[in-house]
């Protein structure tokens, strides 16, 4: 405190205050631009810290993390990690993707077409009406196998009629859903 008193920066009422109380001014002058605290036991500490998490996106190296860290990587993480986290066989993981501030549409676009991306995942893309105004992320819902059927089948009045007759004949879709496209294809059909 001796030595904070005597920085040039110091106001001269604290100065004052500071003697009342008991504090000598004197002891070694202090930088007025040098820190108060030691930061170079934190600034060490933060970089051991952000070296444990690792860079790179491969699904390996991820899926040795903890379930923690994969979650923090899926709200802070890279595109690619947030691509690889999104198939993650745990639910809290693939949903904290979901969830992150970095995720854009054109992203959304693509976990929805991922055939690979767990039924949860894609009721929450198609349950999110931000997301599902993009038609593009409607067309994907609705293509991709695994989407639920209830979903799929309130997605299909959006998707257009060239799409619809498309999937009119995809066999990779669910037969109810196939069906209900073939009824609109022909209804629109003069």
């Amino acid at each position: 405190m001796e030595a904070f008193i005597t920085r040039p920066d110091v106001p001269a009422e604290m100065r004052q205050h500071f003697t009342a109380q008991g504090f000598n001014p004197g002891g070694v002058v202090e930088d007025a631009e040098a820190p108060l605290i030691d930061t170079a036991a934190s600034d060490s500490a933060a970089e051991t810290a952000a070296d444990d998490v690792p860079q790179t996106a491969d699904a390996k190296t991820l899926s040795e993390l903890g379930v923690v860290e994969r979650m923090k990587l899926a709200t802070r993480g890279t595109r690619e990690q947030r691509s690889v986290l999104v198939r993650d066989p745990n639910r809290l993981v693939a949903a904290a993707v979901l969830s992150s501030p970095k995720l854009t549409e054109s992203e959304v676009e693509q976990f929805a077409k991922m055939a690979n991306v767990a039924e949860d995942i894609l009721r929450v893309i198609g349950t999110n009406r931000a997301w599902t105004k993009n038609y593009g992320v409607v067309s994907g819902l609705v293509r991709n196998p695994k989407t639920p059927l209830a979903i799929s089948l309130t997605l299909l009045q959006r998707i257009n009629d060239r799409d619809v007759k498309m999937l009119a004949i995809d066999r990779n879709i669910p037969d109810p859903l196939r069906i209900a496209a073939r009824k609109r294809a022909t209804a629109a059909r003069p």
